[in-house]
């Protein structure tokens, strides 16, 4: 079994995803932050720091989507499973399984807190209701927990493949594509209802005039 924690596969992109995490969390909780989310110059930051950040990602995506022979990387597949995760392992190799593992605790530490503080400053700059506001910060705080854990114990896997039957790795094959799917679900219901907010407040705008 590999080591839970190796210092060497970390880097600079892991410790500003680090602080970017911990300042997504100062921003949707703290009375600051929310007052800062709900300047609409927000919405700007956000948007230029999140293109940043996808920029980064993606461009580690498609050299990895090469290492494993075209085969796209286990962060572009909703609802993959245990055999997607061989398959994936297999086509990278080993050290192919390293610079996954290491994208993974780096660059894609990055898309995540750039997601929730473009999200969150969305909903609080253009949405009036309170309880939509609370409810996307429910929303937006599962979907940071799912992100820690699949991107934190993912290198696990892939540093221990191809072995799958040795504790906790039966656990992990479970755990991690479940936190991944949550990830995206969480993310994608969190923008439909800030939409279904945006035509509900149009309504109530128009009926207002009539």
């Amino acid at each position: 079994m590999s080591r839970l924690f190796d210092p060497t596969l970390f880097s600079v992109h892991s410790l500003v995803g680090l602080l970017w995490t911990v300042l997504a969390f100062y921003l949707m909780f703290s009375a600051r932050g929310r007052r800062w989310l709900s300047n609409p110059w927000s919405i700007l930051a956000a948007g230029v720091a999140l293109a940043v950040a996808l920029r980064i990602v993606t461009a580690q995506i498609g050299v990895l989507t090469e290492l494993a022979g075209g085969i796209k990387p286990l962060d572009v597949q909703y609802a993959y499973g245990h055999d997607n995760i061989i398959a994936f392992a297999d086509a990278l190799g080993t050290s192919g399984r390293r610079a996954y593992a290491m994208f993974q605790l780096g660059q894609d530490a990055l898309a995540p807190p750039a997601f929730v503080c473009f999200l969150m400053a969305v909903c609080r700059s253009t949405i009036r209701a309170a309880a939509v506001q609370s409810l996307c910060t429910v929303f937006a705080f599962i979907y940071l927990i799912a992100v820690l854990i699949a991107n934190n114990l993912m290198p696990v896997i892939m540093l221990n493949s191809p072995a799958t039957d040795m504790p906790p790795l039966p656990l992990l094959y479970r755990l991690v594509p479940f936190a991944d799917t949550i990830k995206y679900t969480i993310h994608g219901v969190a923008w439909l209802v800030i939409i279904a907010a945006w035509l509900a407040q149009a309504v109530k705008s128009w009926r207002s005039r009539g």
